[in-house]
């Protein structure tokens, strides 16, 4: 056994990581409260300390504390693990200038003027589920959505959510899932909202420093909150206009720890320049690379197109398709 114990000692990847009081009862805390669904839900209330935590950072605290790392069954899962979060604008050189420089040259978009009952918003969103087998493995499946969702000023609007074909990670979660079909839910029906459904957080001034004080919360998570956030903002609350979209731009690029990753384009032919953020890159650093979060904003307009896990490969979790002003549902 005390064989076992020294091989352990020598792959934790956690030792000689200074662990403070309480730490690892807060990372417990936080994890045990912040379950991260990438299902598809009417817009809620951004939690200020709703946190994402990689797996392997969580269990790289659990191992220095001796705590023992227990697996939800049947919890969601993206097919590509999120990233951390931010630390707020930097007080030294700007690690954005390619932001800096599109935030000052941004060009309209059609409903910059336009006008509706409904702020209308598309996007093609990712979907999993990653179960315990019980026998030493995980069965694995994931999905694409076609996501629409409009909201009026009075909190009243619509989410049609169209699921597409299961993909599975091998033969063996393909048969785990058909046994259990409840686990990967049902297509999700249209939900009619009524006022006061969609509880949208204020939209800060157009100014970098007033978006800091919200989407640079929780500061102690790294530079990638501040992506997440941003994220957040364009999907679940808000159209972003041009003043709100420069402002958003110079607030990354003021961040530091975020930087430029050259420029990709969408499967639908736009060209973006692509942002990424370390995760696990806070006042209390994970060890280990545990990759980074990403955004992708238009290289004409400044919109954000997608955003996403920031590895080799990595597929975007969120396009957004379409934008824009409705006087109608559907």
């Amino acid at each position: 056994m005390s064989d076992a114990m020294e091989l352990l000692r020598r792959a934790d990847p956690a030792a000689g990581v200074p662990v403070g009081p309480g730490d690892a009862d807060e990372v417990i805390r936080r994890a045990a409260h912040d379950v991260t669904t990438y299902e598809i839900d009417p817009p809620r209330p951004v939690r200020r300390r709703a946190v994402l935590l990689a797996a392997a950072g969580v269990a790289a605290v659990l191992v220095a504390a001796g705590v023992g790392v227990a697996v939800l069954r049947g919890s969601d899962a993206p097919p590509v693990t999120p990233e951390a979060p931010s630390t707020g604008p930097s007080t030294g050189p700007s690690t954005g200038p390619c932001l800096s420089d599109l935030a000052g040259r941004i060009e309209p978009t059609p409903y910059d003027r336009g006008s509706g009952r409904f702020e209308y918003i598309r996007t093609d969103t990712a979907g999993g589920r990653t179960a315990d087998t019980g026998k030493g493995g995980f069965a694995r499946a994931t999905w694409r959505a076609d996501v629409q969702q409009w909201v009026a000023d009075d909190g009243s609007g619509m989410i049609t959510t169209t699921r597409g074909p299961v993909t599975y990670a091998d033969r063996e979660s393909e048969e785990f899932f058909a046994a259990r079909p409840e686990m990967l839910g049902q297509q999700e029906p249209t939900k009619v909202f009524g006022p006061g459904a969609f509880q949208r957080r204020p939209l800060p001034a157009a100014d970098p420093a007033a978006l800091a004080e919200q989407l640079s919360e929780p500061r102690d998570n790294g530079p990638s909150q501040a992506l997440v956030n941003v994220a957040t903002l364009n999907q679940r609350h808000w159209l972003l206009d041009a003043a709100h979209r420069a402002a958003v731009l110079r607030f990354l690029a003021g961040v530091d720890g975020v930087a430029c990753a050259g420029e990709e384009t969408t499967p639908e032919g736009r060209t973006g320049i692509r942002v990424t953020a370390p995760l696990g890159r806070g006042p209390h650093p994970s060890p280990g690379d545990q990759g980074g979060w990403a955004l992708l904003f238009d290289t004409r307009t400044g919109e954000l197109l997608a955003s996403g896990g920031s590895g080799q490969g990595a597929t975007w979790h969120v396009r957004f398709l379409e934008r824009g002003h409705r006087d109608a549902l559907r």
